[in-house]
């Protein structure tokens, strides 16, 4: 007996869909509370790590005898640390979210190394950058806390990971700075700074009452109990360092302390000074014989120049 055409037609397969959404009510559950168990693992893992970590920070001040250096050290390698781990756990339960969802992420992880490697090329930005905050803390150039000027830009390091720093510069302004483009690095908050105070004296003064009453304001700060703790060498008056037709500069200097402490001293050296030759009756070079250029004259028209001159 012959059968419909209709009939001798194979079925097409059924599309069968994942467990997690067939309709049964127990398996959808069973699927939510596993994720919820996943979810609640990971974070107790990345608590139960962070604690380890915060033991590791307060182990290394105790072994410093917490010093503020080390202390600053401690704390840039507590902010590596919670990074990873905070990668990890989340890497991890991605993976087991996605197998209780009833992917089969085994294609997925040999997927993810091939793409991994053909990415390879496009990553080396990364891969450069990661490399640099490895070396930027195993050299120790500098940690939380420490003032850095980058590329010209003076600011304040905030937190540092393995792929970029994050810093604070004195407006306020946040920046983020990939470690691999840290060329040179000036740390400002390691060994000690000078302190330079230029001061341009007007022309027509006396020159040797001017370097008498400089020694006497160095004498004065380098003695004056509020400001010599800030001091890791006396005030220096060096003499004149640029001489020109409109103005001499006499030149000061001290070390201080790493930091904020040179800044400090510059300003009170040079308000003690402007004070002590005022009362002597020095003066100083006004602000264009300091050395700024004068405005350029303004060119005449076209029209009124002879014929032949060229503008």
């Amino acid at each position: 007996m012959l059968r419909p055409a209709f009939l001798l037609v194979d079925a097409a397969p059924a599309w069968h869909l994942p467990a997690w959404l067939a309709v049964d009510p127990q398996k959808i559950g069973i699927a939510l509370l596993r994720l919820a168990l996943t979810v609640a693992g990971a974070w107790v893992a990345q608590r139960a790590l962070f604690l380890l970590v915060g033991r590791g920070e307060q182990w290394l001040l105790k072994a410093s005898h917490s010093s503020g250096h080390s202390a600053q050290r401690a704390r840039t390698l507590g902010q590596i640390l919670r990074h990873g781990v905070t990668a990890a756990v989340f890497s991890w339960a991605l993976v087991h979210g996605l197998e209780i969802l009833g992917w089969d992420v085994k294609p997925l992880l040999v997927g993810a190394s091939i793409l991994g490697a053909a990415l390879g090329f496009g990553a080396q930005f990364l891969v450069r950058d990661v490399i640099a905050g490895t070396f930027i803390f195993i050299e120790d150039q500098f940690v939380v806390g420490d003032t850095i000027e980058v590329n010209g830009q003076a600011a304040t390091v905030e937190a540092v990971t393995l792929r970029s720093t994050k810093l604070r510069d004195f407006q306020g302004r946040e920046l983020h700075v990939p470690n691999g483009e840290m060329k040179i690095v000036v740390n400002h908050s390691r060994g000690w700074n000078r302190a330079i105070v230029d001061v341009p004296v007007a022309p027509g003064q006396d020159m040797t009452r001017v370097l008498a009453v400089t020694n006497r304001v160095a004498d004065e700060l380098n003695q004056d109990a509020a400001w010599r703790d800030l001091l890791v060498d006396p005030f220096v008056v060096m003499g004149l360092e640029r001489v020109g037709p409109d103005a001499a500069v006499l030149r000061m200097v001290a070390r201080t302390r790493p930091g904020g402490d040179a800044a400090r001293l510059s300003r009170e050296a040079r308000l003690r000074l402007l004070q002590r030759w005022k009362e002597a009756g020095i003066h100083t070079a006004t602000p264009p014989a300091a050395g700024r250029r004068p405005d350029p004259e303004p060119l005449r028209p076209a029209e009124s120049l002879p014929p032949g001159a060229e503008v």
